[in-house]
């Protein structure tokens, strides 16, 4: 199963990169939850990606250096910083989504949508009984 994973994200890395994008795909992720819900904590996303403080820090810094997102004090909670899409990062994100498009539409040729939805579930599942 982790092998699956890392191939999914190996094939969206060389996509980006084959399109002149010097994007990751965890990197991309960060840009789309704040694309749809700006100015989170950086804790809120360490926790909905699964990552250590420590690696989703790192991540927004690399980030925040070229420009896509700002870090700004939690004017409600002084140790902790809330994470923003930069002008520059939304256009990015924004033009990375036909790629992550495409990305998807090859690597489920010949799988059906019945079978993505049973796997979805599935998946689903298997994380809700690890979590408890």
């Amino acid at each position: 199963m982790m092998t699956c994973v890392k191939h999914l994200r190996e094939s969206l890395n060389a996509h980006f990169i084959e399109a002149g994008q010097s994007v990751t795909t965890e990197q991309w992720l960060i840009l789309t939850f704040l694309a749809h819900q700006d100015g989170v904590s950086q804790q809120q996303l360490a926790d909905r990606y699964d990552r250590s403080k420590v690696s989703t820090m790192a991540l927004l810094k690399k980030l925040e250096k070229n420009g896509l997102v700002i870090r700004r004090p939690d004017p409600g909670d002084g140790r902790s910083n809330l994470v923003y899409l930069t002008r520059e990062g939304r256009t990015l994100q924004h033009s990375l989504i036909p790629l992550a498009k495409e990305n998807t539409t090859r690597m489920s040729k010949n799988v059906s949508p019945e079978d993505i939805e049973q796997l979805k579930s599935t998946l689903k599942k298997i994380t809700k009984n690890l979590k408890g």
